[in-house]
């Protein structure tokens, strides 16, 4: 999983410079430039909450995972868990309790695999 900054993308719809942008957050253009262009090693997290203040944005909207394309696990979206939960008709849902609903939720969302010694 890659973590991508969607920084020049909320920047252009909110209509505001590069220049601008690193005036209001009291950094240097370059930096802006890094952080925008993915180049950044880390964003410390007063700065994303400067950013999200000054973008009017929340940090989700700025940084979103994109999963790798090798082929392996791929992650299920938040929003489908609930259709799969639906779909999954292992347990009785008139006689399962709170729990079983909630380990069977967990178990869509991290599969987990039975190891031997």
């Amino acid at each position: 999983m890659a973590v991508e900054v969607r920084l020049k993308e909320i920047r252009k719809a909110r209509g505001i410079s590069q220049n601008e942008l690193a005036r209001r957050l009291e950094m240097s253009l370059t930096n802006v430039q890094k952080i925008e262009y993915g180049q950044a090693k880390s964003i410390p997290l007063d700065t994303l909450d400067k950013l999200c203040k000054i973008l009017q944005c929340e940090v989700g909207e700025l940084l979103v995972r994109v999963p790798d394309n090798d082929g392996g696990n791929s992650e299920i979206p938040v929003s489908q868990i609930t259709s799969l939960t639906d779909q999954n008709t292992s347990i009785d849902e008139s006689k399962s309790t709170d729990d079983q609903k909630i380990k069977k939720s967990v178990s869509i969302i991290f599969p987990f695999e039975k190891k031997s010694a």
